[in-house]
């Protein structure tokens, strides 16, 4: 019995994997001129028609890295906000920032694509899909010439992990996966570039103005209580 429910949700499970795709999941957008409008392409990969409802939200983060989002129809135009697509067809959607063309930090969005529930008629071709499927694509409208500054400013034990806390004083947005860490104490130092941090730490988003802690996998030899971090761009 348990095995045939294993076997029910994975069926259930791909056939929503393998429904739709989204493009971009993430993409950066400009407050005015030709980049404050970008495209996003949504793919029918199924066998039924697929009926999808876009959603813009704005969104904070909290220190750690849970977000909260507000609607958002008033600072992205999307267009068009729902829209039924054949299989094998794809929709290609407009998105238009038009909130405050002078904001001075980036601004971080969600935009929703969610999937539909359509009835069908019944008889041979009826469907009855249980799971609908929500990709969440992250948009960041930044301005032209703003810029990241992270900084570490805590290093703590955390159960079997450590806590690091990352300030970023800059007005553009940020990723850890994008620099590179300076990692010393009193008797190790080490380099770690980009996607090597990605796999020691949880998360990457740090948002302009703002601090957020990270979870990261303790490194071996090195003393947590005598730990410091330089955080440098990508070469």
């Amino acid at each position: 019995m348990f095995r045939n429910i294993i076997i029910l949700l994975s069926v259930i499970f791909s056939f929503s994997v393998h429904a739709y795709r989204v493009e971009p999941m993430v993409a950066e957008m400009e407050p005015l001129g030709k980049r404050s409008q970008l495209t996003m392409r949504i793919d029918n990969t199924s066998n039924q028609p697929l009926t999808v409802e876009l959603i813009p939200k704005s969104m904070t983060m909290d220190e750690m890295g849970n977000e909260t989002t507000q609607p958002a129809d008033d600072e992205l135009l999307i267009i068009p906000v729902t829209a039924t697509i054949e299989p094998g067809r794809s929709q290609v959607v407009m998105l238009r920032y038009f909130g405050d063309p002078s904001i001075s930090e980036s601004k971080a969005y969600r935009v929703t694509v969610q999937q539909v529930h359509v009835e069908r008629a019944s008889g041979a071709d009826a469907t009855n899909v249980g799971l609908l499927l929500e990709f969440n694509t992250l948009i960041n409208v930044k301005p032209k010439n703003a810029k990241p500054n992270l900084k570490v400013t805590n290093i703590k034990p955390n159960g079997k992990n450590w806590l690091v806390e990352i300030a970023n004083t800059g007005a553009s947005y940020a990723r850890v996966n994008e620099t590179n860490w300076r990692i010393s104490d009193s008797s190790n130092n080490s380099i770690y570039k980009g996607s090597e941090i990605g796999k020691l730490v949880e998360g990457s988003l740090v948002l302009p103005k703002s601090k957020r802690n990270f979870v990261m996998k303790p490194l071996k030899g090195f003393d947590v209580n005598s730990l410091s971090i330089d955080i440098e761009p990508l070469e």
